[in-house]
């Protein structure tokens, strides 16, 4: 598959997908417009039960030094899951336990949205969720460190990159109640639905 080691640029060095929001696509036409583009996220819990959150680097073009789950864009021509279970060992260093990768959850729409704060290039996320097996590798340069957190002391919502400590409430809501079927589209759905009562 298509993999780029560096920024693709135009003929005259300008990067074809800027750092921004949102992202301009431009085409061999020379014809350009924003998008939404595909990534993942990975809801990684280990078997002590704790949720894996990664530190994004400092100089990150967004939410630079907050923390996230781990996850990014999905390359050219790669499967979602694929992206997942990459992106998930890639960013934590630990290898997903075989056949527990899932979706979870499916998030497009406006800012507005329950799971999209600062999400201003409106990417549309799948989000999976997976058991963390075995460290094979460090963690790799697109973050600084790696913490794991019990369900019931997550950090501030401030502290937390896009809108990842919702889409967490979402499923913390799915482990106390079970949604009826699997991926929720929370832009299809009542905040009500999706979270536990007095989740904030």
């Amino acid at each position: 598959m298509p993999h780029f080691e560096s920024q693709p640029t135009r003929p005259d060095g300008s990067p074809i997908v800027a750092d921004g929001d949102p992202h301009n696509c431009v085409f061999k036409s020379n014809w350009h417009r924003p998008y939404s583009h595909a990534t993942v996220a990975v809801i990684f819990e280990n078997s002590a039960g704790k949720i894996a959150l990664v530190a994004r680097r400092p100089d990150a073009a967004a939410e630079g030094g907050k923390l996230a789950l781990p996850g990014g864009y999905v390359e050219l021509g790669q499967r979602l899951i694929d992206a997942a279970e990459a992106e998930a060992r890639e960013e934590t260093g630990y290898a997903v336990v075989l056949k527990t990768l899932g979706r979870f959850a499916l998030m497009d729409g406006p800012t507005t949205l329950p799971g999209r704060t600062n999400e201003t290039n409106f990417n549309v996320v799948t989000v999976f969720t997976a058991q963390a097996g075995a460290k094979v590798q460090d963690h790799d340069d697109e973050v600084t460190g790696v913490i794991w957190v019990p369900k019931d002391k997550l950090p501030p919502r401030r502290e937390v990159a896009f809108g990842h400590y919702d889409i967490i409430g979402m499923w913390l809501r799915h482990c106390s109640r079970p949604f009826d079927a699997l991926p929720i589209v929370p832009s299809e759905m009542a905040a009500t639905e999706l979270f536990l009562p007095g989740w904030r």
